[in-house]
């Protein structure tokens, strides 16, 4: 379910929270036989009002600084390819590439998802504020915007700071071959132009 225009357009209690979830795939990032394996990672850029990691929808958000930008891409015939970058001070980041890599080497978690989600304040579960009531209305798991997926596309930069991908669309990703590919003038400069006889 959608937020409301109404809602967006109000202009108190408008704070849109942004969460993200890195979600790996079986045999490439873990090994399909291991039932105890990490599948999925949920971050978000801060704590709640208890200065614990945040929840939505009954899952927590580990609080790590992250960044995301370039959705936009300026014009409409190349596809926005963000970039994201996680703080890595305490090796989070760099543990979970070193356990990727185990499984597939170099792999440094290519082709795993990267979901962005966002709500409202309004809308967090009540156990991220004191009393369990959430002061800026009510709880409601089903309210959210618009769910953006993209895939790793590669490392850009990984080090005792940060770590950081570009992020691509699932269609707009390298390693796909014809006929998954959309074929366009600026891959395929006779694209259109063939008489056949």
């Amino acid at each position: 379910m959608t937020i409301p225009i109404e809602q967006l357009q109000k202009l108190e209690n408008i704070s849109i929270i942004e969460l993200f979830q890195l979600n790996l795939v079986s045999g490439l990032h873990y090994s399909s036989t291991n039932s105890n394996a990490t599948t999925l990672y949920r971050f978000h850029n801060g704590t709640n009002e208890i200065s614990t990691d945040i929840k939505w929808q009954g899952n927590t958000y580990t609080a790590v600084a992250c960044q995301i930008e370039g959705f936009e891409t300026g014009d409409n015939t190349v596809m926005a390819r963000p970039t994201i970058t996680f703080a890595n001070t305490i090796s989070n980041f760099s543990t979970i590439i070193e356990l990727v890599n185990q499984i597939t080497p170099f792999n440094d978690l290519q082709k795993a998802e990267i979901v962005r989600i966002r709500t409202m304040a309004r809308f967090l579960d009540a156990d991220n504020f004191a009393n369990n009531t959430n002061p800026f209305g009510t709880p409601n798991t089903n309210m959210e915007l618009e769910q953006h997926k993209y895939q790793i596309n590669k490392k850009l930069v990984e080090n005792n700071e940060i770590c950081s991908f570009e992020l691509v669309n699932t269609i707009d990703f390298e390693d796909l071959f014809l006929p998954r590919k959309q074929i366009t003038k600026d891959r395929f400069p006779a694209t259109g132009t063939f008489v056949f006889v």
